[in-house]
C-alpha cells in the first residue's frame, strides 16, 4: 500500500506518578504503548497497575506492550468484517496477554496477582473503531462534528474501590469489547487517575472543556517531543494534582493531514523521570 495514502495520526502521551506515590517514594504504576502501522491503523494501549500489587508497574508495562503486539499481529492478517469477529479477536488478544503475564510470573517466581493491572486497548482502521477494556480506564472519542463519546464505561467490581484486573482468573468474563463501523477524528485513552477531571460522574459523560483544548493542542503541536514534555508537565501540575493524587496517564491521538517522516512508530513512556 502506498503509505502516502495511509491515515495520518499524531500521538502525544505521558504518564506521571501521583502525589501519593511521590510521598511514599513509589514509582509510577501506569504504562502506555502505541503504534501507527504502515496502512494507517492506529493501535494504542494504557494500563494501570494495582496499588496493592508488589510488581504492578511491571504488570502495567508488559500488559501495555504485549497487548499492543497482539493488536499489531491481528492487523497483519485478514481482519474481521463483523462485530462478533472483532469481539472474539480482541478477547483473544487479552487472553494471550494474560498468558504471557502468567509465563512472566513463573519466570520471576512470583504470584501472578503481583502483576495485577487494568488494560484498555484501541484499534482504529479505515472502517472500524474497536475498544477492549478490563478495569476502570477510559477511551474517549471525538467525531467529525466535535461531539464526544465514551466507548466503554469504566468497570469496577461489586464493592467500592474494587477493580477488575487482567491477572485475575476470570479476567475474560470482565473484558468488555465494542466494535463499530464509524470514523473518528481523535482518541484519548486514560487511566482512572484522570476520571474525575475528564468525565462527568456518575453519568460518565466526557467533559468537552477538558478534551477539546487537549485535542486542539495535539493537532497544532509541531514538535511531538516537546509536546510530550508539556503534557507530562500538565499532568503533574498543581491544578491537576489538587483534584487527584493518583498516577495519571493521558494518550492523545488526532488525525492530521500532513505526511510524517515515519508512518510506523512505536513509543512507550512509563515513569515521570522517563519523559525528558
Amino acid at each position: 500500500m502506498d503509505t502516502n495514502l495511509a491515515t495520518r495520526w499524531r500521538i502525544i502521551a505521558a504518564a506521571v506518578a501521583g502525589t501519593s506515590h511521590l510521598e511514599k517514594a513509589l514509582p509510577c504504576q501506569d504504562a502506555y504503548a502505541y503504534c501507527v502501522l504502515p496502512g494507517g491503523e492506529l493501535l494504542a494501549t494504557v494500563s494501570d497497575g494495582a496499588g496493592s500489587a508488589g510488581r504492578s508497574q511491571d504488570g502495567a508495562r508488559w500488559s501495555a506492550d504485549w497487548a499492543l503486539a497482539g493488536l499489531a499481529t491481528l492487523c497483519q492478517g485478514e481482519t474481521p468484517q463483523e462485530e462478533a469477529g472483532w469481539q472474539a479477536a480482541i478477547i483473544g488478544v487479552f487472553t494471550e496477554t494474560r498468558q504471557k503475564l502468567a509465563e512472566y510470573a513463573i519466570a520471576e517466581v512470583i504470584p501472578l496477582n503481583e502483576l495485577a493491572a487494568t488494560l484498555t486497548c484501541a484499534l482504529i482502521n479505515s472502517e472500524w473503531l474497536v475498544v477492549g477494556q478490563i478495569g476502570d480506564g477510559a477511551a474517549i472519542l471525538e467525531e467529525a462534528d466535535g461531539s464526544l463519546f465514551l466507548s466503554v464505561r469504566p468497570l469496577r467490581g461489586e464493592y467500592a474501590n474494587e477493580v477488575n484486573f487482567l491477572a485475575q482468573p476470570d479476567a475474560v468474563a470482565y473484558t468488555m469489547v465494542t466494535a463499530t463501523r464509524r470514523t473518528v477524528q481523535a482518541l484519548a485513552l486514560t487511566t482512572d487517575g484522570l476520571l474525575r477531571l475528564a468525565l462527568k460522574l456518575p453519568e460518565y459523560d466526557p467533559h468537552p472543556q477538558f478534551f477539546h483544548p487537549l485535542f486542539s493542542y495535539a493537532r497544532e503541536a509541531a514538535d511531538e517531543t516537546r509536546a510530550q514534555v508539556e503534557i507530562a508537565d500538565f499532568l503533574a501540575s498543581e491544578r491537576v494534582c489538587v483534584r487527584t493524587d493518583d498516577d495519571k496517564t493521558l494518550l492523545l491521538a488526532v488525525r492530521v493531514d500532513q505526511p510524517e517522516r515515519r508512518v510506523q512508530r512505536y513509543k512507550r513512556r512509563r515513569r515521570k523521570d522517563d519523559r525528558i
